[in-house]
């Protein structure tokens, strides 16, 4: 039961939220979200952008466990990398059960959609092989079974734990702010995964691991990454993004661009079909903390409305 005193901060706390979101929906009115529904954020609305944010965390870490693998793989710092992917396992392994179970760091309830429960199970399963499979890279085990498991289940894996993230998404999908918000946390948090996942396929690449379709999803990855960044730096109302909603968060749009711009002439190296030399490698993986943090501070930006 909640005392007077929580009540009541509880009470100044919503009453802040909806009058930021008042102002954002007038700030937002040149994309079209004037003539919006613009609906309180409740407190369960807090809780699913907090769910996203969780859930798409989880994204991140695969494509972190896949970058650290191919970096300690190719000897790439690889003592650093070791330990970078054996706590993104940790992490990971972590989260996995405080989505299913709920946790009380985050409050987080436990999962009842049926959905959400039969993807977690279904990421848990490949999850066995490849976090393993991670240890022993991590390990300098580089047989050949344990480094097509790291090489062949990060994909898999992720498209699990996507369709988690809009499984989630979409129990409080609705045309209102509130769901504009929740897209928002989404793709936002989508940019950290994306983060790593070009990192990692750059290092394929020049390892010369499976080439030419790394060289495709390289691209592929640089088009999303550059395309959804454009789309958080505007806001769309078509595709249901929120702008930028003060200036703190065009500032760390600003940090992530920036950072972006500076690695990219690097990355395209790798689909340009140039040679990829260890020391392109090591300039490139001098990025990954960089980039991540860009990323993780613009989300941060959409979990504080």
């Amino acid at each position: 039961m909640l005392t007077g005193s929580k009540m009541n901060r509880q009470g100044w706390h919503l009453m802040r939220i909806l009058s930021v979101l008042m102002l954002l929906a007038g700030a937002l009115g040149g994309f079209g979200f004037a003539s919006a529904v613009v609906a309180q954020t409740t407190a369960s609305d807090a809780a699913l952008n907090q769910r996203i944010d969780i859930a798409g965390r989880q994204r991140m870490l695969s494509q972190r466990m896949g970058m650290a693998s191919c970096f300690v793989m190719g000897d790439v710092h690889a003592e650093r990398f070791s330990a970078v992917a054996q706590q993104a396992y940790a992490v990971f392994a972590q989260t996995q059960t405080v989505l299913r179970d709920g946790g009380t760091k985050k409050q987080l309830a436990p999962a009842r959609d049926p959905q959400v429960l039969a993807l977690l199970d279904q990421s848990d399963e490949i999850f066995d092989t490849f976090g393993r499979a991670v240890l022993q890279v991590s390990h300098q085990d580089l047989q050949s079974v344990v480094v097509a498991q790291v090489t062949e289940l990060d994909l898999p894996l992720l498209e699990r734990l996507n369709e988690t993230v809009n499984a989630i998404e979409a129990q409080g999908a609705s045309a209102t702010q509130g769901g504009a918000l929740a897209n928002t946390v989404n793709i936002a948090g989508r940019q950290r995964m994306l983060s790593q996942k070009v990192l990692k396929e750059f290092c394929y690449v020049g390892l010369g691991v499976d080439r030419i379709r790394q060289q495709k999803r390289l691209a592929a990855t640089l088009e999303l990454f550059e395309t959804s960044l454009a789309l958080l730096e505007t806001g769309s109302a078509d595709r249901g993004v929120l702008g930028p909603p003060n200036a703190r968060a065009e500032g760390r749009l600003r940090r992530a661009r920036l950072v972006w711009e500076q690695l990219l002439p690097i990355l395209r190296l790798g689909i340009a079909g140039e040679e990829v030399g260890h020391e392109d490698l090591l300039r490139v993986a001098g990025f990954s903390e960089d980039l991540l943090k860009a990323s993780q501070h613009v989300v941060a930006s959409y979990l504080k409305l």
